[in-house]
């Protein structure tokens, strides 16, 4: 499938920089605290890839706007699945991301999804249909 251009490319650079934080063990255990000072912790981290982007709230609705690609799609849509599995298990906080088994899963999606988003452009201008497929 070709490359679609996405209407918020400056917001897809965002989303990137706190994925590939994400993606990092040792920036996972030594940030992602509900108490720590630094400048991205847990709840920074949760709000904008949940609520600020939107990127996980509804991955098929950010096609055109900060994704260009279903395969971008399904990658966000494996690492949503991996947030929502932690979240439903309980075992996710802020409390202790470095320990936490559930971190790596999440952490590993995001790093895929880096991946992914790393491979395509980030041109403005919204896509065609016929370079984004139908939607389901």
């Amino acid at each position: 499938m070709p490359d679609a251009y996405v209407q918020y490319p400056e917001m897809r650079a965002l989303i990137l920089e706190y994925l590939t934080r994400l993606a990092d063990p040792a920036w996972r255990a030594s940030n992602l605290k509900s108490d720590s000072s630094v400048e991205l912790d847990f709840d920074d981290l949760v709000n904008f890839i949940y609520d600020t982007s939107g990127l996980l709230n509804d991955p098929r609705g950010a096609l055109g706007f900060t994704l260009g690609s279903l395969d971008e799609v399904e990658a966000v849509q494996r690492l949503r699945d991996a947030f929502e599995a932690a979240i439903e298990e309980g075992g996710l906080s802020g409390e202790s991301p470095g320990t936490d088994p559930m971190w790596d899963l999440i952490g590993d999606e995001a790093a895929t999804v880096v991946d992914v988003l790393s491979a395509r452009g980030f041109g403005g201008g919204n896509p065609s249909p016929d370079e984004c497929g139908s939607p389901s």
